[in-house]
C-alpha cells in the first residue's frame, strides 16, 4: 500500500525545502565573517539567535495549530523563513543580519511541529505512519546532501555574487514548498470539543515520559552529533577536518540507502523497541569515540550512529502523535518539539565548556549514560501504552509495500 497522494505531495515540498536548506546550512557563518567582514565573535552571537527565537515561538506555534490547522501555520513559517533568506541574502551589516535571523528563527521554531502534525493528519492508515516518517527522514537528508554538493562547488569567499545566489535560492525553495503544501482537511469536529490548553497536555503522565525521553534522545543525539563531534574528534583525536566532513557524508548515506529498508524490517516491532534499540546503538557509537578518538573510529561512529538514526525517526513522531487528540497534536508536538529546542540551545554550551577545560572524558561518560537512560525510560513505557499507540497495529493491517 502506497502513500496518499497529498502524503507525497507534502514529501515533495519538504525535498523542495530542504534542498534550499542544503545550499546555506554550511555557509551563513562563513558568509557574514569572510564575505560580509562582521566580526567573528558578533557572527556567533547572530547564530545563537534562530535557536533562542524558535524556542521561544514554538509554545505558541502549538496554540496556532490546534485552532488555524497545521497547513496554515507551517504555510506562514515557509513565508517568514524565505523572507529571512532573501534579506539575508544581502545583509552586510550585524542589524541588517540581526533582523534575517529573527525572521529565520519565527519560522523555524513552529514548522517542526506543524509539519510533524500535518504528516499525521495527511496519513491516517496506522500502518503507514511509521512508513510516512521513515520516508520524511530519508528525503530530508537526501536533499541537504544534495544541497551541500551542489553549493560547496558553487561558493568562492572572493565572490560575494555566488553566497547571494545560494541564499535567494534557499529563499525561493521555501516560497515553493509554501505553494506545493497540500489542502489537510480538518476532520469532523464533535459537537462538544474536549478543551485544549497546554496544562492539559502536560497532565499526561506518559507523554511527560515521552518529552524527557526526547529530550534525553536530542541530548545524546542529534545536539551533541552537531555541536561536540567536530570538537571532540580534532582536540582528543587530532581528526583532519576533511575526515570529519566524511564522516557527515558517510551518515548521510546510510540514513538514504537504510531508511527505508530498516521500516519495512521494523513494521512490525513495538515503537519503544525500536527506539530502544536507536538510544543504544547511540551510546555505543559514543563509548567507541570516547575509547579511540581516530579518523577510523570517527567514521565508524558516524556509521552506528546513522543507524540508530534510521530506528528512532520512523518511531519517535509517530508516537508523539498515537497520543495526541486532533484537538491537541499541535501542542503535543510542540511541547514534544520544544525538548529538542532546549537540547540545540544547552548541548553547544555543554560540550564546549566540558571539551574545552580537559573534561571531554566527563562530556563522552555523559553520553554514554545518557544513551542508556534513554533505553530504559523508553522500555518502561511498553506496559503504558496501547497496542495502537506503541504501533502494533500493522500486525493486522495491510503491509506497506
Amino acid at each position: 500500500m502506497s502513500l496518499p497522494r497529498d502524503a507525497r505531495r507534502y514529501l515533495l515540498a519538504v525535498g523542495v525545502q530542504r534542498l534550499g536548506t542544503g545550499f546555506t546550512l554550511p555557509f551563513t557563518l562563513i558568509m557574514l565573517h569572510e564575505v560580509r567582514g562582521i566580526a567573528l565573535p558578533t557572527v556567533g552571537l547572530l547564530m545563537a539567535i534562530p535557536g533562542v527565537v524558535g524556542l521561544a515561538t514554538v509554545p505558541v506555534g502549538g496554540v496556532l495549530i490546534d485552532r488555524f490547522g497545521p497547513r496554515v501555520v507551517l504555510f506562514g513559517c515557509q513565508l517568514l523563513i524565505a523572507s529571512g533568506q532573501l534579506l539575508l541574502a544581502f545583509a552586510t551589516t550585524p542589524a541588517v543580519a540581526l533582523v534575517a535571523l529573527l525572521l529565520n528563527g519565527v519560522g523555524l521554531g513552529p514548522s517542526f511541529p506543524a509539519g510533524n502534525a500535518l504528516l499525521a493528519r495527511l496519513v491516517p492508515e496506522p500502518s503507514l505512519v511509521s512508513r510516512a516518517y521513515g520516508v520524511q527522514f530519508t528525503v530530508i537528508n537526501a536533499a541537504i546532501g544534495v544541497g551541500t554538493l551542489v553549493s560547496s562547488a558553487v561558493v568562492d569567499v572572493h565572490r560575494a555574487v555566488t553566497f547571494e545566489a545560494l541564499f535567494v535560492s534557499a529563499a525561493v525553495a521555501s516560497l515553493l514548498m509554501a505553494l506545493l503544501l497540500p489542502a489537510a482537511s480538518r476532520p469532523v469536529a464533535s459537537e462538544r470539543a474536549a478543551p485544549s490548553s497546554y496544562r492539559l497536555v502536560w497532565q499526561d503522565r506518559v507523554f511527560r515520559r515521552v518529552c524527557f525521553a526526547g529530550f534525553l534522545f536530542a541530548m545524546t543525539g542529534y545536539a551533541a552529533l552537531d555541536s561536540g563531534l567536530p570538537a571532540f574528534a580534532r582536540v582528543e583525536g587530532s581528526v583532519p577536518p576533511s575526515t570529519i566532513a566524511l564522516a557527515f557524508t558517510v551518515n548521510t548515506v546510510l540514513i538514504v540507502s537504510l531508511q527505508l529498508p530498516v521500516v519495512r524490517w521494523v513494521r512490525s516491532w513495538r515503537r519503544t523497541r525500536a527506539l530502544a534499540l536507536a538510544a543504544s546503538l547511540w551510546g555505543l557509537s559514543w563509548l567507541l569515540l570516547g575509547l579511540a578518538p581516530s579518523t577510523p573510529v570517527v567514521l565508524l561512529f558516524a556509521a552506528l550512529f546513522g543507524l540508530g538514526e534510521v530506528f528512532q525517526s520512523p518511531a519517535y513522531s509517530p508516537l508523539v502523535n498515537a497520543l495526541s487528540s486532533e484537538e491537541t497534536r499541535g501542542r503535543y508536538n510542540a511541547l514534544s518539539g520544544a525538548m529538542f529546542s532546549v537540547a540545540f540551545v544547552l548541548s553547544p554550551a555543554l560540550s564546549g565548556v566540558l571539551i574545552g577545560n580537559d573534561l571531554a572524558w566527563v562530556w563522552i561518560t555523559g553520553l554514554v549514560v545518557g544513551s542508556v537512560l534513554t533505553a530504559v525510560v523508553l522500555l518502561s513505557l511498553r506496559s503504558q501504552l496501547t497496542d495502537e499507540q506503541d504501533g502494533l497495529l500493522s500486525l493486522t493491517a495491510p503491509v506497506p509495500g
